[in-house]
């Protein structure tokens, strides 16, 4: 039995629904800052089984600031250039997925994670992840030497998150459900 949603107001059934560059257009119009839409090209993507389109094997990142001038570390995160040395890092980057065991499928890998912080924080600045997860953007703080705060509403991830970074000085809140 196929039991498919309702198709959203506006939508054909089968349409690519867009969520991503909804939510950047959404927070485009509440005041932010849209500078940069980054592609995460997954070389190892988990194959889909569509016979009707091209398997996906990318994901949107979005480079949001609240104001015109904003702190940006292009040296930090340059990449390696074809003739050699350095240039400033493109927006397409190619990332392998990088399975957690123990954690939900959506776990993003560090080296997705690594250029966002270095690019947007100094040492000892905070970071804050409302959808914390496994603890990725966690571990990823430790090594860069910022400082971090996860909010996670799930408690098994909050445990999951809490176990990776044992001995650490973990930042990790827990909000209750209603």
């Amino acid at each position: 039995m196929d039991v498919r949603p309702d198709t959203p107001e506006g939508l054909k059934p089968k349409d690519l629904i867009g969520i991503p560059w909804r939510l950047a257009f959404a927070l485009q119009a509440d005041g932010w800052y849209l500078r940069s839409d980054i592609v995460w090209n997954k070389p190892n993507a988990m194959p889909e089984s569509v016979k009707d389109r091209p398997a996906r094997s990318h994901e949107f990142l979005f480079m949001l600031t609240k104001s015109e001038k904003y702190y940006y570390d292009w040296q930090a995160v340059r990449e390696p250039a074809d003739g050699g040395g350095l240039r400033n890092r493109r927006s397409v980057w190619h990332v392998n997925t990088k399975p957690f065991a123990g954690a939900h499928f959506a776990t993003f890998p560090p080296d997705l994670i690594r250029p966002c912080i270095q690019a947007s924080t100094e040492p000892g600045d905070y970071v804050l992840d409302p959808f914390f997860g496994s603890g990725t953007v966690g571990l990823v703080c430790q090594d860069e030497n910022r400082q971090y705060v996860g909010i996670e509403l799930n408690p098994e991830y909050v445990a999951l998150a809490a176990d990776r970074l044992q001995g650490q000085d973990s930042n990790v809140i827990r909000i209750a459900a209603a």
